[in-house]
């Protein structure tokens, strides 16, 4: 018999931060509300992922992310055939009509690739071609108090993390300090930040002379995104690589970035583009001779786990944003060893997960 989608279901879940994350110009992220996509196939495999709405960022909310998979997702996708890589492609492409609700369709297509891994007896990092061992992890270090940001800091380290993800953007003065103190209380802490387009032309150019001076490996987003011709003098003129996050959600946004050349390395998030998705942006800016790093969308562990899994890819070189679950009180966790996790690892508990959280009632 073939094998098609028999059902699209969603379910909320909410979970509490230790701390609230800040970032950018005001925003603040102070709990997880956040929704499980589980897609099931007609031969009984069932695939669980985890959509992050972002309000301020996608427009998406969670009683958004659940409507529109349940009606518009659902009317289009269900009783297609899934039974080859092609057949989950094609499926993506079907949800192209259906326009932005970045976090719903990429987590939709997440836990699709999920149940089709377990229709075939197989595993995700197979299905992506996911052979790195293990790779390197970052955290995202919010803005804040700094003995309350140091505190944190003192926290990831003492968990293995042994790269940050700095916010800048707010003090450039204070945080410049920040960054030295941890550079002077961590030798082996590496550290790259996100202006969150937090920078204007006239200080992006000095600002990251001096952060490169500081050790910054890289700088994502200075500019404002609108601000294209800038951006692509700034990138010129940078002393450190850029990121591409804001300025490139789609396959769309990344061909205009290109065209400008406006970044160095681009930062993929399984949370809003899937594995389908993102693989074509992959592929594009690896041609392009672009690098290539995966980050979070302030995920839980599940996300993260997938976030993971997509970066054992070859081609990504740079650290994964895939150590969120720390920032969630009372989580589960995933053991990171001077700053690294394994494939194994990160395998064997998404299939513990996917069991547990397959199995809840709707």
């Amino acid at each position: 018999m073939p094998i098609n989608i028999k059902k699209l279901t969603t379910r909320p879940y909410n979970l509490e931060l230790k701390t609230s994350l800040q970032w950018g110009k005001g925003h603040q992220l102070a709990a997880l509300n956040h929704v499980l996509v589980i897609a099931e196939l007609s031969d009984g495999s069932v695939g669980v992922a985890e959509a992050t709405p972002r309000p301020t960022i996608y427009g998406e909310t969670p009683d958004s992310i659940m409507a529109i998979i349940q009606h518009d997702c659902s009317e289009v996708l269900i009783d297609q055939p899934i039974e080859s890589l092609d057949d989950l492609r094609r499926a993506d492409q079907r949800l192209a009509p259906i326009k932005n609700n970045n976090t719903a369709k990429g987590a939709l297509n997440m836990a699709l690739f999920s149940a089709f891994a377990r229709s075939q007896n197989s595993s995700l990092s197979q299905l992506l071609n996911a052979t790195q061992p293990a790779v390197r992890v970052s955290f995202i270090l919010g803005t804040g108090k700094m003995d309350e940001v140091l505190r944190e800091v003192q926290e990831v380290y003492a968990a293995g993390v042994r790269f940050l993800k700095v916010k800048v953007g707010k003090d450039f003065d204070s945080e410049t300090t920040l960054i030295e103190m941890i550079r002077r209380a961590y030798e082996d802490m590496d550290i790259y930040v996100d202006a969150n387009e937090c920078f204007d032309i006239k200080n992006a150019v000095p600002y990251l002379a001096q952060l490169a001076d500081f050790g910054a490996k890289y700088c994502e987003e200075p500019l404002p995104v609108r601000q294209l011709r800038q951006r692509a003098q700034v990138r010129q003129e940078s002393s450190v690589p850029l990121i591409a996050d804001d300025s490139a959600f789609t396959l769309e946004d990344l061909e205009r970035e290109l065209d400008f050349d406006t970044f160095d390395i681009l930062n993929i998030k399984t949370a809003r583009t899937g594995f389908s998705h993102s693989d074509a942006m992959l592929r594009r800016a690896v041609g392009a001779g672009k690098g290539i790093m995966v980050g979070s969308q302030a995920s839980s562990l599940l996300g993260c786990l997938h976030a993971i899994i997509y970066s054992c890819q070859l081609e990504i070189e740079h650290p994964t944003e895939g150590t969120f679950f720390l920032k969630v009180k009372d989580a589960e966790t995933i053991k990171i060893e001077n700053g690294y996790v394994s494939l194994q690892q990160v395998e064997d508990t998404l299939i513990e997960m996917q069991n547990r959280l397959s199995s809840l009632p709707i």
